[in-house]
């Protein structure tokens, strides 16, 4: 990766921030927050440029299609390929053009001028100021691909997603609907929270905000989801070093649900970092039993460790291990429900992921659902007869979801599917497919794209 200047004069250090961070995204593929982390390990920011820098970084991965083809209509060719820092200041800087009211068209430009002729060199500076400024002269009226004529390119370009998943997704569901999808996608998440009730009830949280100026509004179906009204760090909000809650979307909330973990049961969470669902499984058991939670990297584990601890939780033991690779150590028909919160393509959670837009293809899918696979076969002979399965993961594609239950399902006849709503109450229904099965994907709320199944081990 290119060497970046860390300060630049004249140029706002979120700005400079921001261009590291998307260079690391790109050329390192590393997730937003792994890069803001990294940018700003050593730099001191006010709340408002953190906040400036994660909107600078967000916007331009959710647009970045979308700027690339307006940089591309207004130069007519593209003098800047083969040139990624250039590249991405460009983008930054059309970004803040086309979407950021508050910033003035003639501030963008400056700074990314500025930024061109520090980061990459004096002679880029003239290329950078006139592109940016017919940016901000031509990008209204610019005219995209007809939609009937070409739903494809337009629905890729106008939402700003990449081709192959919306050839995927117009096949599937039509343009209309992809067209929501994407929206969704581009809109910033809410910020939600998991009330932990062991330590206060909802009501009690929402007194407590409310009494430092933060308004929440209850979830739709999860019981102890709140919506927050609230920015900056999570870490600052009232109550967090006292572990009254844990930031946890909505969906990802309804996951532990299905389980329905019972006090003093012995429970496997197979894919457990950063520990979301599996302190909640611990609340649900009310912290009597056993919790096994289990992944392949031990410093996402030590993620598990600090959650567990800040919110109260003693019966969750850490194993590092690989659920692709067989698990006899842990023993056989030991556990009475399992969780496979499988790793996946993510696009689900694109919202909040807007970088896995530009870094999943088609094969990422293929891998993901043969892996769940694997991770299925492994954990099978660990669960007791009459237990729990449920598997779920963050996606939108059928064959990560349905098509690796039903493979299961064929493999091993020993195990049947059961339909999940009577554990929720009626305002969960939309959220339900006819197998019973938990699907959140363009089914309307605020929520991410989230798919589970309950599974019964029948002898």
């Amino acid at each position: 990766m290119p060497v970046l200047p860390k300060e630049i004069p004249r140029v706002t250090p979120a700005r400079v921030a921001a261009l590291t961070a998307l260079m690391q995204i790109e050329i390192e593929q590393r997730s937003i927050q792994a890069a803001v982390e990294t940018v700003t390990r050593n730099v001191t920011l006010s709340t408002e440029d953190r906040a400036f820098l994660y909107e600078l970084v967000n916007g331009t991965l959710r647009q970045r299609l979308y700027l690339d083809w307006v940089l591309q209509q207004v130069a007519h060719e593209t003098p800047y390929t083969g040139q990624p820092v250039l590249r991405q200041i460009l983008r930054l800087g059309a970004y803040q053009v086309m979407f950021l009211d508050r910033v003035p068209d003639y501030a963008a430009i400056d700074q990314s001028v500025e930024l061109a002729k520090a980061s990459v060199n004096p002679a880029s500076a003239p290329l950078a100021n006139a592109l940016l400024r017919a940016v901000a002269k031509r990008h209204a009226t610019l005219v995209l691909p007809d939609l009937l004529a070409d739903p494809i390119e337009h629905i890729a370009i106008r939402y700003s997603h990449p081709r192959w998943l919306i050839k995927r997704w117009t096949k599937r569901y039509g343009s209309q609907r992809t067209i929501v999808l994407c929206r969704a996608n581009n809109a910033p998440p809410p910020l939600t929270i998991r009330v932990n009730s062991q330590k206060i009830s909802v009501a009690d949280c929402q007194r407590e905000l409310e009494t430092k100026g933060i308004a929440s509004t209850p979830c739709a179906v999860a019981p102890l989801g709140l919506r927050l009204d609230a920015g900056g760090p999570v870490t600052a909000l009232p109550g967090y070093a006292s572990g009254w809650f844990y930031v946890q979307d909505e969906a990802s909330q309804l996951v532990p649900l299905l389980l329905a973990p019972r006090p003093g049961e012995v429970v496997l969470d197979a894919c457990a970092a950063p520990g979301g669902k599996t302190t909640q499984i611990a609340e649900l058991m009310r912290n009597q039993g056993e919790i096994t939670a289990l992944d392949r990297s031990a410093d996402r584990l030590a993620l598990v460790e600090v959650n567990g601890r800040r919110l109260g939780h003693t019966i969750i033991r850490t194993v590092a291990a690989d659920a692709t690779q067989p698990l006899s150590t842990l023993g056989v028909e030991r556990f009475d429900r399992i969780l496979v919160d499988a790793p996946c393509s993510g696009l689900g959670v694109l919202r909040r992921h807007p970088e896995g837009k530009w870094s999943k293809n088609p094969d990422s899918i293929v891998l993901s659902a043969k892996n769940a696979q694997t991770i299925l076969d492994n954990v099978a002979g660990l669960l007791k007869p009459r237990g729990v399965l449920v598997y779920s993961t963050c996606s939108t594609e059928p064959d990560e979801n349905q098509d690796v239950v039903k493979d299961f399902l064929s493999r091993h006849r020993n195990f049947r599917p059961e339909d999940a709503r009577p554990l929720f109450p009626e305002a969960a229904g939309p959220f339900f497919t006819e197998q019973g099965y938990l699907s959140t994907v363009l089914k309307g709320g605020e929520m991410d794209g989230f798919f589970a199944a309950r599974l019964l081990k029948t002898r």
